[in-house]
Parts: structure tokens; sequence; C-alpha cells
């Protein structure tokens, strides 16, 4: 039994303090710079808003990772994060104004414009085009519901209700815990810490109900006709380790810079390593879940999805998106898998900060690798649903964009963050986590 260390904070500086007024000015120049550049250079307005929805689901998933991280810890009273948890109560901050980067793909959607989506178009069908739609109407015993069905739900009014509900439930729920983990830190009240975990019951359902829908509506209805029941779980399995990686990245920064040195120790390390491992595991198992049971079965409804990633292109050419495929099999599973299994390696401060960035790296592919074979769908031919596709990557614009979107969460983190307190400087599990030690 180790001794229980006193619950008080001794790191010489433990917020940004001034330095966060410099910050936010450099990272909105990066990001204007950024999103900018991928703007102009792309030359198609189309191309570009993949682009930037690649990166915009790509941040959005660390978001709400954050708050998953914070209702979940809140709800099991984990003592040994309470010293990780503003980091992620700020990153969970960030789902609120992320609602405004969303915008230039939703106000497109509210006028009309079938660019990203295109359940959005006048006359949309599974069967292409108005003439094939009414061909295939005449030969049915009866005319296919899907269109009609898919409709109520995938229509532009819904849609933008939605977004709002989304985005106001977690900035709601980021608020709830943000604030009062910052008043406890004025008044030391620990009737708070029993109010946040009260509520994280009911904040988790709201959360799970909200990130399913929300996982269709951002990524999945791009190609509308597709059905998976797993896919809400595969995109918060890459939500969760995206943002555990983001967290672990983000403490690592700041103690580099002399901040929370004492507060953040090699054990908090070995705890986020811990999990990053299970959660690549987790990501794997519900990928190839997906994959083999949507192969297994052959319905043609739900496997050109899959076949447009993994066949070659419609061409015969070898340089599809099968390759990209590959990539997050060895990539983003078995690599990462083999790197985190070893205690030492976990352990170890200056391999975590490179193993994040790879995460965070191959967690981008991800959003890409689903993103962006809509676009080369719907702009390119291709030999039918059997087909794959040819790889679409532009350096010139993928790239920028999204280290103009990583400008934009720095900017907001800053902005968040301030000047408080980057850990809970009252919390009554904080002791708890001072002397938190791995056996």
């Amino acid at each position: 039994m180790h001794e229980a260390r006193i619950a008080k904070i001794t790191s010489p500086i433990v917020s940004l303090k001034d330095n966060y007024v410099r910050l936010i000015p450099i990272s909105l120049i990066v990001a204007a710079a950024g999103i900018g550049s991928a703007l102009l250079l792309s030359l198609d307005m189309q191309r570009f808003s993949y682009a930037y929805l690649t990166s915009f689901c790509t941040l959005m998933s660390i978001c709400l990772g954050g708050l998953f991280f914070v209702i979940i810890m809140n709800l099991t009273r984990a003592g040994w994060s309470v010293t990780l948890r503003r980091i992620a109560e700020i990153i969970a901050m960030c789902t609120l104004p992320m609602f405004f980067l969303y915008l230039p793909i939703l106000v497109p959607v509210l006028t009309g414009s079938d660019a990203v989506y295109v359940w959005n178009a006048e006359g949309w069908s599974i069967h292409g085009t108005e003439a094939e739609k009414q061909a295939a109407l005449a030969e049915a015993d009866y005319p296919p519901p899907i269109e009609a069905l898919k409709a109520l739900y995938l229509n532009r009014y819904f849609f933008g209700i939605r977004m709002v509900a989304y985005f106001l439930a977690w900035g709601g729920m980021a608020w709830f815990f943000l604030s009062n983990s910052l008043k406890q830190d004025k008044t030391g009240d620990k009737s708070l810490s029993v109010k946040m975990q009260k509520n994280s019951t009911w904040m988790l359902i709201l959360f799970a109900a909200t990130l399913v829908f929300a996982s269709f509506d951002f990524e999945m209805s791009l190609a509308p006709f597709w059905f998976s029941t797993m896919w809400p779980v595969y995109f918060f399995s890459g939500s969760m380790l995206s943002a555990l990686a983001t967290i672990t990245l983000i403490c690592l920064l700041l103690q580099r810079t002399g901040r929370v040195t004492d507060e953040i120790t090699v054990e908090h390390y070995h705890d986020m390593g811990k999990l990053m491992f299970a959660f690549v595991v987790f990501w794997g198992y519900i990928a190839f879940s997906q994959f083999l049971l949507i192969w297994y079965a052959n319905i043609p409804e739900e496997t050109f999805w899959y076949a447009w990633r993994i066949n070659p292109a419609s061409d015969g050419s070898t340089t599809g998106w099968q390759w990209v495929s590959l990539l997050l099999l060895f990539g983003h599973l078995l690599i990462p898998l083999l790197a985190l299994m070893a205690r030492t390696v976990r352990r170890s401060k200056n391999f975590l900060f490179f193993a994040t960035i790879y995460l965070l790296i191959m967690h981008w592919v991800d959003h890409f690798w689903i993103v962006m074979p809509q676009y080369t769908e719907i702009t390119t031919a291709h030999t039918g649903p059997a087909a794959g596709l040819a790889l679409s990557f532009n350096p010139l614009v993928d790239i920028p964009c999204v280290i103009g979107m990583a400008g934009v969460f720095v900017a907001l983190f800053c902005l968040i963050a301030r000047d408080r307190p980057l850990v809970p400087l009252k919390d009554p599990r904080l002791g708890e986590a001072l002397a938190h030690h791995n056996p």
C-alpha cells in the first residue's frame, strides 16, 4: 500500500497564463492559411467541400471523444484521471463552436445544394437517373419504397433541425461539466462532484443517442442507400481513440513548457497508453466485424460501399482505394497494436509523444477513407457497383485543409482555457489522482 499524497498542487505553472493571447492569433493565421490555400488550390468547390468535411469530421470526433471521457469519468467517480479531466473538459467544450465550422457544409444543404449530400437532389433515386428510375418502376410489381422511406429522414429541413439539436446537446453537456468544475476550483464544494456524477447518467444516454444519429448524418448519409447498424460504434471507437491521443499529446506539450509537471505523472501516461491500446483493439474489432457481416451476407445494397474501397479501380488500375484500406489495416491497427503492447513503451513520454501524433494522422486517414470515395463516385464514371474507384488524393488540398482545421482547434482550446487552471484545484478526489500508482 503506497502512501497517500497530500492533495496540493505543486507545479509552478498550472495554466496557459498570458501565452494564450499570443497562441490564438498564430493559430488563426495557420487556420486561415491552411483552409484558404486548400480552397484556392482545389479549383473545385465540390472537391474542397469533401476535403473540408473530412477534416471537420476528424476534429469533431476528437471533441466528442473528449466529451465522452468527461462523462464516463464523472459517472464512475474515477479518481486517477482527475488531473487529466480539465484538458478533456476543454476539448469537450469545443463541440459548441464547432457548429460554426459546420456551416459551410450545412448552409448549402439548406439552400438545396446536393454537392456533398446527394440525397438533397430533387428526385434522388437508387436507380440513378430519372429515366432509369421510371424504367425500374415500370418493371417492378410495386414501387420500391426505399427512396420514400429515407426521404422522411434525409431531407434538408429535418437535417438542419437535427444538427442544431446535436450541437446544443453536446455544447450544453460540455458547459455543464466545465462550469461546475471551474466553480469547484473557487468554492471547494464537494456537492458539485455529486451533482456532476448524478447528471452523468442521463447525459450518457443523451450522448449515445445523439452520437448514433450524428454519425449517420455526418458521413454515412454520403452514400444514402448504404446500411450498417454497426456504423455508430465504428465512429465512436475512432472518436475515443483520437480523443485519448489528443489528451495525452496536450499534456505532454504542456509539460514540455513547464506546466502541470507534478500533477500528471508517468502513471497517468501509462494508463492513457493502456486505454489507447484497448481502443486500437476495439476499433479493429468493430471494423472487421462490420466488414465481415456485410461481405458474408453479400447483399448488393450493402457490399457496394466496400467494393468501392477494396476492389481495383474501374479502369483496371491498381492505384485505387485498396491501398488506403491496407494502410488502415496495418497502420491503424497492427502497428499501434504491437507498439502499445509493452509496459515499458507505454511509460515512455518520448514514445507516447510520437505515438499520439501517429494515431491522429491515422485517424484522419480513416475519415479520408470514409468520405472521399463518395466524391470520386459522383464525379467519375465507373463500371458498376462491383468496381472500385480511383484514388482521389490531392496533397495541395487535403493536407493544408486538415492543418488549417488543427489551427482552429488550437485557437478554440486556448480561447476556452485562457488563464484558467489546467487541473481541477479542489476536486475531492484530487489526492487520489496525485497518489495514483500502477502496480
